[in-house]
C-alpha cells in the first residue's frame, strides 16, 4: 500500500464520517430514552451527594460522571458504525454501574481500588449485591419491609458475557468477515440502542432500589419516569 500513515488515517476519517452522515439521514434515531437515562443518572449522583456520609463516597460519586461520558462516547461510536468499540465501552458502563452500588458500602475496597491497583471482579460485585445478608442490610437502613431485588443478576451476567465475547475477540464477534463490514446499518444501530437502554435501566433501577430514592429522582427530573416506570 503506497499510502502514508497520515493518508490512511484520513481515509478512515472519511469512511466513518460518511457513516455518521448516513446515521443523520435516518428518521428514527431513538436516542430520547438514552438521554433521559443520562440525565436520570446525573440526578441520582446529585441526590447521593446530599446523602453521603463518608469521605469515600466522593470517590463513588465520580463514577457517575464516567458512566455518563462513556455512554455518550459509545452512542457516538455506534452512530459512526464503529460497533466493536461501542460495545466495548458499553461493557465498561455496565461494570462501572455495578461498581457504583458495590463500592458505596465498601470503603476499604474503594481505597484498594484507587490506591493499590485492586481489580474489581464483576462476578464478585454482582454476587455481593444479590447476597441475602446485603439485602437485609439495605432493608434495615431504608426501613423496607417487603421483599425486593436490587439488580437482575441473570440479565446482568447475560449482557456482560455477550459484551465480554466482543472484548476478548471471540470469532463469533468478528466483523471483518461480513459483507457490509464497517458500514452504517440501521438495524445494528437500533440493536445497540436497545442494548444501551437495558444497561442504563439496570444501573438506574439498582441505584434507586439500593438507596430507596425513587421519589427523590422523580421529583428531581420528571422524565426519569420514562426510564424507571
Amino acid at each position: 500500500m503506497n499510502k502514508s500513515p497520515e493518508e490512511i488515517i484520513s481515509l478512515l476519517n472519511e469512511k466513518f464520517s460518511t457513516n455518521f452522515n448516513e446515521w443523520k439521514r435516518i428518521d428514527e434515531k431513538n436516542v430520547d430514552k438514552i438521554f433521559a437515562s443520562i440525565f436520570t443518572l446525573n440526578s441520582i449522583a446529585e441526590i447521593l451527594s446530599d446523602k453521603k456520609t463518608s469521605i469515600h463516597h466522593d470517590i463513588c460519586l465520580r463514577i457517575f460522571n464516567e458512566i455518563i461520558a462513556d455512554t455518550a462516547s459509545s452512542i457516538y461510536l455506534s452512530a459512526c458504525a464503529m460497533d466493536k468499540p461501542a460495545h466495548i465501552i458499553l461493557r465498561r458502563v455496565l461494570e462501572l454501574g455495578v461498581a457504583s452500588i458495590y463500592l458505596w458500602d465498601m470503603p476499604h475496597i474503594v481505597y484498594a481500588w484507587q490506591n493499590h491497583d485492586h481489580d474489581l471482579s464483576f462476578t464478585d460485585m454482582i454476587k455481593h449485591i444479590n447476597d441475602n445478608g446485603f439485602k437485609d442490610y439495605v432493608k434495615m437502613q431504608n426501613n423496607i419491609t417487603s421483599e425486593f431485588k436490587i439488580i437482575d443478576m441473570r440479565e446482568c451476567q447475560k449482557i456482560y458475557g455477550d459484551l465480554s465475547d466482543i472484548v476478548h475477540g471471540k470469532i463469533t464477534s468478528f466483523e471483518t468477515d461480513l459483507p457490509n463490514k464497517f458500514l452504517f446499518d440501521e438495524l445494528d444501530w437500533k440493536n445497540f440502542i436497545n442494548l444501551a437502554e437495558n444497561v442504563l435501566r439496570l444501573i438506574i433501577i439498582a441505584n434507586i432500589t439500593r438507596h430507596n430514592i425513587r421519589e427523590n429522582v422523580l421529583a428531581s427530573y420528571s422524565r426519569s419516569s420514562e426510564v424507571i416506570a
